[in-house]
């Protein structure tokens, strides 16, 4: 079923992209002149994607890519992992200006020609076109606050790893943060969800078989709550563990 945006603007349901009914979905109170679904850019990692093209009153056309992801974490994890992108900048790329603004599981990426000031109604326009959607969860880093920012930049050095950990093809994604003090650097990690027994033993397998399980003096464990942890870095050996120990109890 075909589902406009003004039927679910109230919802507290978080419906997939898959149903908007993009013809119907406005800016500045102008419908698209072209809309349609597509696969999503390489670069972004989403799961959904839809184009949307808009004639602006000075001439210029604004493309509207709306990606949308499993959750508003990963939504967050494209930042975290583009080093080059910060939300709501203006980025030149290419012939194009872009800008990146993120609410809820979704990413919108605004494409057009002519530059956009930071005091200009067409800025205030394309964040009350996000406002439009509805979101579920806007706390993306939700999933981040079970770590502590001592001797950590928050943000900074935070990463979200996807399809391989420390080193070996994982089929989970997981959660990192770096810390540092005088003389260390260590990295705390969890997966961003529950992790099912297979799918651990899976990974454990592997990683063990492989030289970074034979070689490394990362401490893993999926928890009983089913929660990944891992502890790695410079530490010597008792503190990686008192670090381990604090950290399974920070998240089980």
């Amino acid at each position: 079923m075909v589902i406009a945006l003004c039927s679910f603007a109230c919802s507290i349901e978080d419906p997939s992209v898959a149903g908007f009914d993009l013809q119907r979905i406005r800016l500045n109170g102008d419908t698209p002149f072209n809309a349609y679904f597509r696969e999503p850019e390489p670069y972004t990692h989403a799961d959904k994607q839809a184009d949307l093209f808009y004639a602006m009153s000075n001439g210029d056309t604004m493309k509207i890519s709306i990606c949308e992801f499993e959750s508003a974490m990963h939504t967050r994890a494209f930042f975290y992992n583009t080093d080059s992108i910060i939300e709501r900048a203006e980025i030149l790329s290419e012939n194009e200006r872009k800008r990146f603004l993120k609410r809820g599981r979704r990413l919108f990426i605004f494409s057009y020609t002519l530059p956009i000031s930071e005091n200009s109604s067409t800025l205030d326009s394309i964040v009350q076109f996000t406002r439009k959607f509805p979101a579920k969860d806007t706390s993306a880093s939700m999933d981040f606050r079970s770590f502590s920012l001592k001797n950590s930049r928050a943000d900074k050095d935070v990463s979200v790893q996807r399809d391989y950990f420390l080193g070996v093809k994982a089929p989970f994604i997981m959660l990192a943060r770096r810390y540092r003090d005088a003389d260390f650097t260590w990295v705390c990690a969890r997966s961003s969800a529950p992790v099912s027994e297979g799918a651990w033993k899976d990974y454990k397998d592997k990683w063990q078989n492989n030289f970074y399980g034979q070689d490394s003096t990362a401490l893993i464990s999926r928890l009983s709550n089913g929660i990944v942890v891992a502890v790695y870095g410079d530490l010597d050996k008792g503190r990686m563990r008192k670090i381990f120990n604090e950290f399974k109890v920070l998240v089980n």
